[in-house]
C-alpha cells in the first residue's frame, strides 16, 4: 500500500510542485492550504508523514505542530517543516521532537523528495545544523 503524505502550504504552486515531484515516486498526495484543514485531515486520513509550511493562514504551523504532538495518535507522524523563516532545526524557536526535520526554502523538489523517503524508512531527521541544499 502506497504511503500518503499531506501537504500544507498556502502557496497553491509549492503544493502542486511537491504533489507532482512526490506522485513520481509512487505517493499518494492530499493537500490543505491552512492550519485548520491540515487538522481535520489529519484527524481524517492519517497519513504517515506531513510537510508542513509555518506560515499558514487561520492557524500556524507551529500552532499546527503543538497539537500534533500533543496527541499521543499523531505524535509519531514524521513532519518535514518546509519554511523560508529557519533553515535548520537549531534556528526554530520550539523543542522539536526526534521526528521532525526542518527544510529552508527555497528548496530542491529532489532533495524534498529524497528526505521524504529516507523519514518513511524510518531513517530520522538530518543532523540539527547541517546545510539544506537549495534550488
Amino acid at each position: 500500500m502506497a504511503k500518503r503524505i499531506l501537504v500544507v502550504d498556502d502557496d497553491a504552486g509549492i503544493r502542486a510542485a511537491i504533489k507532482l515531484r512526490l506522485e513520481r515516486d509512487g505517493l499518494l498526495v492530499q493537500m490543505a492550504a491552512d492550519g485548520d484543514e491540515a487538522l481535520r485531515r489529519v484527524a481524517d486520513e492519517r497519513p504517515d508523514l506531513i510537510i508542513l509550511d509555518l506560515t499558514l493562514p487561520r492557524r500556524d504551523g507551529l500552532e499546527v505542530l503543538a497539537q500534533l504532538q500533543e496527541s499521543a495518535e499523531t505524535a509519531s507522524i514524521p513532519v518535514v517543516i518546509l519554511t523560508a523563516r529557519y533553515r535548520s532545526r537549531d534556528e526554530c524557536p520550539t523543542s522539536l521532537s526526534p521526528s521532525i526535520e526542518v527544510i529552508g526554502k527555497p528548496f530542491s523538489p529532489r532533495y524534498l523528495a529524497e528526505r521524504v523517503r529516507t523519514l518513511l524508512a524510518g531513517r530520522g531527521p538530518i543532523e540539527a545544523g547541517s546545510p539544506t541544499p537549495a534550488g
